[in-house]
């Protein structure tokens, strides 16, 4: 029965948060996102394949859970405290989930079928004094659940644009937010700006 329960968390969870016409807007919450490239420009590898042949192969991918690793990149998730108080916010764990939009040339997004563990993996307290910032360094194009239940992947050469939202629990509790564990409350925070990345074709 414990092990049915965990399962139940776990996959609740993986679940997206259904909109709420309360929900707080990330203009009123005291933490603000902003994604930053510390490198802005990336080499397609393909494995040898032209771009169609390439999608083909994530297509198939996403069926058969066997996908290629995702891009690297060399990007960072600032969350700044904007507000005049200390402000206290969840990060790693399965309550809190890394979102990534990517925009350009063909990019593809797939999400292959994973198995996951049943354990419910507690998340971190971070506590942020007023104009502190908290990096959360991304490493790779895969995010979601456990940071790797979707991926994403440029697929022909050109300029791309990342935007990124992190759901997480702040403390105190923002105004019509849901409630979460001891006075925390769920929120999901939105990078104001996209950022742009140049993809190039190997010479």
């Amino acid at each position: 029965m414990r092990l049915l329960a965990a399962a139940g968390l776990v996959i609740a969870a993986a679940l997206p948060l259904a909109a709420r016409a309360d929900e707080p807007k990330p203009a009123d919450l005291p933490l603000k996102a902003k994604l930053v490239a510390k490198k802005d420009t990336y080499k397609l590898d393909l494995d040898g394949k032209s771009g169609e042949e390439f999608r083909k192969v994530l297509k198939d991918a996403e069926k058969s859970g066997k996908a290629p690793m995702p891009p690297a990149v060399d990007l960072v998730l600032e969350i700044t405290n904007t507000s005049d108080q200390e402000v206290k916010f969840w990060v790693e764990g399965d309550a809190n989930e890394l979102q990534l939009d990517a925009k350009g040339p063909n990019a593809v997004t797939i999400t292959p079928q994973k198995a996951f563990t049943a354990d419910f993996r507690m998340p971190k307290v971070i506590t942020l004094a007023p104009g502190k910032t908290h990096s959360i360094p991304i490493t790779a194009l895969q995010y979601g659940f456990r940071g790797t239940s979707k991926y994403t992947y440029w697929t022909e050469p050109g300029e791309y644009t990342l935007t990124a939202s992190y759901k997480t629990a702040i403390s105190p509790a923002p105004k019509g937010s849901k409630e979460a564990d001891k006075g925390f409350g769920i929120v999901v925070l939105m990078t104001t700006e996209p950022i742009k990345v140049k993809v190039e074709t190997p010479k």
